[in-house]
């Protein structure tokens, strides 16, 4: 049984490296990169797993010498954002995510009421840090679930300010930051342009993953490629600590604080009424093809990283 398995793997692989060897690899696109600008602002935008893609594309950038002088991210985009805010690289982020124990990891966060276990292990992976500490300046764009306005976190407590714009409805609960209950950033603005100009004079470079599969995609291969470098040795040690010391805290509403039904059903209401309002914007915009990529199929980090990165040869190529 294991043997016919192994050689059914190895068919797979030997396909696999066929369909590369003809698309070239991930380094050697067959072109001269054309550097559109030398110096950039990002806006990561939301996305769940979609999000990893951002990585591929940071991994472009810095290949190509471009140099990122500011972030502004929503929801899984503040997450990518906050950790190169941080001082890790793309190939630090390849390996990290690429060797996180995912499915051992949703278990915990499933069981655990009010997000305790996600607010552990953003501070794990992002540690203690204001944002004004940060080496870039950086902005996490939230959703005030009262008002429905975009709410711009540029100050305070860094993995708060994440932690809110990742708070996804009927998911994660609400966070309260100077008075004002903040939901996912992508309810108002699912790519932060606006904010990551305001940031720095400096052309944008948009990520957006929220682009639907192309007809026929559903069900089609989907790159896969192990990327080079490794992991910061302490980060992963801190979060495989966080998977074996980790308990279930009970957690109560407080009085007045929404439940779970109420947030979601006020996010739809505000999304409606804010994603009629978006426009298009003069920049570089990288459309990552990870349409047919499950919200939470993070276990698939490799291939949705390649994706981010061969989004971003194109669309350089492109000139767009």
């Amino acid at each position: 049984m294991i043997e016919r398995q192994l050689k059914t793997q190895n068919s797979k692989l030997k396909t696999l490296n066929s369909e590369l060897s003809q698309l070239s690899t991930l380094n050697s696109f067959g072109y001269t990169p054309i550097v559109v600008e030398s110096r950039v602002s990002l806006a990561l935008g939301g996305g769940a797993a979609k999000g990893l893609a951002h990585v591929g594309v940071l991994r472009g950038l810095e290949e190509d010498g471009v140099e990122v002088v500011a972030i502004a991210g929503t929801s899984m985009g503040s997450i990518v954002g906050a950790l190169l805010a941080r001082g890790m690289t793309a190939r630090e982020m390849e390996a990290f995510f690429s060797a996180v124990d995912w499915s051992r990891l949703a278990g915990i966060l499933v069981r655990s009421p009010g997000g305790s276990a996600f607010s552990d292990l953003l501070r794990e992976t992002i540690g203690e840090a204001s944002i004004e500490e940060l080496e870039l300046p950086f902005a996490a764009v939230c959703c005030d679930l009262d008002d429905g306005e975009e709410v711009v976190l540029e100050r305070g407590d860094l993995a708060d300010a994440v932690r809110a714009s990742s708070a996804i409805p009927g998911i994660l609960p609400p966070l309260v930051i100077d008075g004002r209950t903040l939901v996912d950033g992508a309810m108002v603005t699912p790519v932060p342009v606006e904010a990551a100009a305001r940031l720095a004079d400096v052309p944008v470079v948009a990520v957006n993953v929220l682009r639907p599969p192309k007809p026929g995609q559903l069900g089609q291969r989907m790159m896969n490629r192990l990327f080079e470098g490794s992991a910061p040795a302490q980060l992963l040690e801190r979060v495989d600590t966080l998977l074996k010391r980790h308990r279930v805290r009970l957690w109560r509403r407080k009085v007045d604080f929404p439940s779970r039904f109420e947030v979601m059903m006020q996010s739809f209401h505000i999304m409606q009424y804010n994603l009629s309002k978006l426009c298009a914007s003069d920049l570089l915009a990288v459309e990552p093809e990870v349409g047919e990529i499950g919200w939470f199929d993070f276990h698939r980090a490799r291939e949705i990283m390649a994706e981010g990165y061969l989004a971003y040869r194109e669309s350089v190529q492109q000139g767009k």
